[in-house]
């Protein structure tokens, strides 16, 4: 496509943009991509503090129908939605939109806190062939019901798990693994292993999971494959994380 690929974010907005909305539209911007930022709820995330309430239901749809009526999108990222019916707002909303979808299963923070009172079957309920599901280790797990996923091969098998249900891709991050930076893409009829150098991530460097979807999301609407997209959304977080910069 020409032009900068225009992408809707939904996802929670943590103020100091550590995580959530504003990392996913830093590296929408980052990439050259056209940020439309849709809250799906307001955080408090601190040392001791956490809260989030949801965005009312009609003013989400009302916001997706208005960023519609402005332009066409070329790519749509999910990250923390609180609730079933804001989802399915999310997805009456985007009825008909022939785009591709980046779908971060965001239910508890890193400390383990509750983001999302969606289950395992409200995200496979998403598959579809444009659809890429982008789960660490832990929530590879709690999508398949249980047990662990940790090494390289049993990232694989839980990856060709899931894109059985009907997902275009399955990119299952290996940021969690106690050694080595490989995250494992599963495509329908292939899988790809993508390496990389484990970096130490600094406290304030979070978000790596948001800008890592967001940064897919964009090289999808631009037209690439999923291969070269997650190619491309991991180099941009390596080098976030080197840097600290977007």
């Amino acid at each position: 496509m020409s032009g900068a690929p225009r992408v809707l974010l939904c996802a929670g907005h943590e103020p100091t943009g550590r995580a959530g909305l504003l990392a996913d539209v830093a590296a929408v911007r980052a990439l050259g991509g056209a940020p439309v930022a849709v809250p799906s709820a307001q955080t408090a995330q601190g040392r001791g503090t956490f809260l989030y309430q949801p965005t009312p239901v009609r003013v989400l749809g009302a916001q997706v129908k208005a960023a519609l009526e402005l332009g066409p999108l070329h790519a749509v990222k999910l990250g923390q939605v609180p609730g079933p019916s804001l989802l399915e707002a999310l997805r009456e909303a985007l009825e008909g939109v022939d785009a591709w979808w980046v779908v971060d299963p965001v239910v508890r923070t890193s400390r383990g806190e509750p983001l999302s009172k969606l289950t395992r079957r409200h995200y496979l309920g998403l598959a579809g062939p444009k659809v890429v599901l982008t789960p660490n280790l832990d929530e590879a797990a709690w999508l398949l019901g249980g047990g662990e996923v940790r090494t390289v091969e049993e990232a694989r098998e839980a990856g060709r798990a899931l894109v059985a249900h009907g997902f275009g891709a399955v990119l299952v991050k290996g940021g969690h693994r106690a050694t080595g930076a490989v995250d494992v893409l599963c495509l329908p009829a292939r899988d790809v292993l993508l390496d990389g150098e484990r970096l130490e991530r600094p406290p304030e460097r979070r978000g790596t999971g948001c800008r890592l979807g967001s940064a897919l999301a964009v090289e999808l609407g631009r037209g690439k494959s999923p291969t070269a997209a997650a190619r491309r959304a991991k180099s941009y977080v390596t080098r976030y994380l080197r840097t600290g910069r977007d």
